[in-house]
């Protein structure tokens, strides 16, 4: 058990040290109003508050994509981190056509920034 507990204090160290290199293409509060701000097209998002990010994702709508997890999650970590946040919820989002970009893309973002809630930084 030291041992996953070192790998993470390490990889939390690097986060924040040599942070990786992301520029979204916007960003909303994470409230009901605001998914108007968010486009209609495909793409990789990014739910994150004071904790840092908490949940990466890829989706065909972004929009819609906001609005069901707003709705109702299907990640009972993530549902819970929204009920208790710390600080403001933010929903940022890049704008990728191609699904094989978006994977790409989604699996980079995960390696670097090990979401609290996504399983998948696990792997």
């Amino acid at each position: 058990m030291s041992s996953t507990f070192c790998q993470c204090s390490s990889h939390r160290y690097k986060l924040i040290t040599i942070p990786p290199d992301y520029c979204p293409d916007g960003e909303v509060p994470f409230r009901p109003a605001w998914a108007l701000g968010v486009p209609e097209t495909p793409g990789v998002y990014l739910i994150h508050d004071v904790r840092g990010v908490l949940y990466i994702g890829r989706a065909g709508n972004l929009r819609r994509r906001f609005e069901q997890h707003y709705l109702a999650t299907h990640s009972s970590l993530l549902e819970l981190a929204i009920q208790s946040p710390v600080g403001e919820v933010e929903y940022s989002w890049i704008c990728r056509d191609h699904l094989e970009d978006q994977r790409a893309l989604e699996r980079a973002l995960i390696h670097s920034f090990r979401p609290l809630c996504n399983i998948q930084h696990n792997r």
